[in-house]
This record gives C-alpha cells, structure tokens and sequence, in this order.
C-alpha cells in the first residue's frame, strides 16, 4: 500500500469498527495540510439516546477541554502582546488572593504549563457560584507543591487564567473568546453557549440526574460557573477548529486575518521541558501521558490537546499537517474510550503523509 490515498482510504473503517466496539457512538473527523483537505467525514450517530440521530459534517461537539488552548491560551498570549501581563509575572498583582497565600506568587507560565503545584480540581460550594467565591474556592488551600517543582494537569490552573483574563480587559471571558479569536476566525458555529437554534446540530453527552445533557456543559465545574470557564465550557465543530488550526500553521493569522503576532504564536507551541521528564508548549501537550492524538508515527515536535468527552486535535507545524476527531465518546452512560482510535488515526495519516 504504496500510495497515500490508499491509506487515508482506511480512517472511516477504522471509526466505524470503533464505534462498533463501544469505543464512541460516533464523531467526526478531519485531516488536514496546511489549506487542504484530506479527509473529512462523520461516521456513527451523534445521539443513541432519547433518540438515534446520525452524525453529520455539521455536528456541533462539547470540546472540554480544548477550550484551554483555543480559548484561554490564546487569549493570555495575546495579553502579552498587548502589554497587559508577562508570563514570569505573580497572579496575585492581578487576582484578589492574600500575600500568604503561595498561589499569589504563582505566574502564568506556570499555570500554563501546569506546572503551579495546584490540584487537578477543587470542590466548589453546591450551586451557581460567584466570581469572587470561585476564586476562593480555586485558592483557599494554596500548592500542593511548589511552584516549578512539579507536573500536574490542573484544571484549576486555567480556571484562575480565565479569572485573570477577565481582570485584565475588563469583560466576560466569553465575550472575549468571540471577539478576539472566534470572530474574526470565522469559527461561526463555535462558543461557550449555543443558541436555541443550533441544538437541533449539538451532540448530547452523558445522563446526569437523569437527563441527558444537550447544550449543556458536561464538566460538572464549568457547569457551575454558568457554562463560562478557562478550562471547560466551549462547544464547536470541526470545520470551525480547522480554521483554529489553520492559523497557528499560519503563525496567527488565516484568510487574511491575524489575531496573533508569528513571534507570539512560535513561542506558544514552542516544546518546554516540565518536571518528570515532560514536554509541553503553553496551553498544549507536545510528549506526556496526554499525547495519544500522536500516535507513535509523528515526531514529539507538534503540539495538541484532548478533552475529557471524546475530542483530540493534533498540530505538526514542520509538514502542515492535522488531525481533529471529535466525538462524545461519554454519550449517554459514560463508559466509552476513544484513546486508542485517537493512535490508530494518527498512525494512519502519519503512515500517508510524513514525508
């Protein structure tokens, strides 16, 4: 199987045997190089239950966890640009957190590259919660570690940048997401809440106090904090991240349009050892136990990110190539698991397309 076509030919059997085996009820994939496209398909149904409702190109996913680098990430890179903060800088100029507090001397960097020696999560008081209790929520029992010292993915990191954020310019993170990165990107069918008329397209995902949640956040924090958070809440289609991807492949600009500076976008993604042995880049994963959207073809030099409900994209800026599979792998009783079709995928289109 000489040629590349051939090979590419291969991704919807392997995404359809997927869902045969329970892995997902099914997804979408695109493949992408630079502006062209490779592959692009939906396979399985978006919903099994209430009702079965087949996949298609339009299927609008909760990314979890991909809003941290396409959203938060971008957002205090483009604070940097702007003059408003620098990576080596402690939140606590910014954040309301006591000077005997060691979060307050925490810097961005660090939580960035999760690497602050906060928890992966901290427990929030039943119900909504105010911006001023979740940052004493995300604070009050400080470091498990020092900073620096230490890798721990921490959701709670992120949660505190989109706080920070907001502090800096003033406005919602929401608002900011839209008219700094979704906007002018295009990505018209991506945000953190979906309009009533884009339900009908959403994929639901798992059954929570007994209904099946639509539109909804699944991240049960995210969910608290109204929907809108650093580390959790966006939701979007794969069309609409081609177009992120296309412009980190652009060094932040695509169709014309830049959001950020090249130098800015060649020092997010730029590799950074952490502790254990690790590599990350600010905002994503380069070679840790998150890398699965590799595979074990593509060379540990691109940067990606999974989410919890079934969504990974991987980015290999040498060769322009990327691989974005959505899929709501936790729909509707949260047992699936997608790691392994995220490898078989990029060993698929590694084995096609490195030169």
């Amino acid at each position: 199987m000489d040629r590349p076509a051939d090979r590419i030919a291969l991704l919807p059997e392997i995404c359809r045997r997927a869902v045969g085996d329970g892995a997902t009820p099914g997804g979408v994939l695109f493949v992408g190089q630079r502006e062209e496209t490779i592959a692009e398909f939906a396979f399985g149904h978006r919903s099994i239950f209430p009702t079965k409702e087949r996949a298609t190109l339009d299927t609008i996913y909760d990314l979890a966890s991909l809003t941290k680098p396409i959203v938060t990430a971008t957002l205090v890179m483009q604070a940097v640009e702007d003059g408003l903060v620098n990576l080596m800088e402690p939140v606590g100029r910014w954040l309301s957190i006591s000077n005997s507090n060691c979060v307050a001397e925490v810097t961005p960097l660090h939580l960035l590259l999760h690497t602050s020696g906060l928890p992966a999560m901290r427990s929030l008081p039943p119900g909504p919660v105010t911006r001023e209790t979740l940052l004493d929520a995300m604070t009050r029992d400080g470091v498990l570690h020092p900073p620096g010292t230490t890798f721990t993915y921490s959701d709670v990191g992120f949660v505190l940048l989109g706080r920070l954020l907001e502090r800096l310019y003033e406005a919602p993170l929401s608002d900011l997401a839209q008219t700094r990165i979704l906007m002018p990107l295009k990505m018209t069918d991506t945000g953190y809440h979906l309009v009533p008329s884009k339900f009908d397209s959403c994929a639901p995902t798992e059954i929570i106090d007994g209904k099946c949640l639509c539109g909804v956040v699944h991240d049960p924090a995210a969910r608290q904090m109204g929907g809108v958070a650093g580390h959790a809440g966006l939701f979007g289609t794969a069309r609409d991240l081609a177009r992120y991807c296309r412009m980190i492949l652009g060094r932040g600009q695509h169709e014309g349009e830049r959001i950020m500076q090249p130098a800015t976008v060649d020092r997010m993604i730029a590799p950074v050892e952490v502790p254990g042995g690790k590599r990350r880049a600010l905002g994503w994963d380069v070679d840790s136990q998150y890398s699965n959207p590799r595979g074990e073809l593509f060379p540990a030099r691109g940067v990606g990110h999974t989410g919890f409900t079934g969504t990974s994209l991987w980015i290999d800026p040498p060769t322009g190539i990327f691989i974005i599979l959505l899929t709501n792998r936790v729909h509707p009783d949260g047992k699936g698991d997608v790691v392994r079709l995220r490898r078989l995928v990029a060993n698929v289109v590694a084995a096609a397309l490195l030169p």
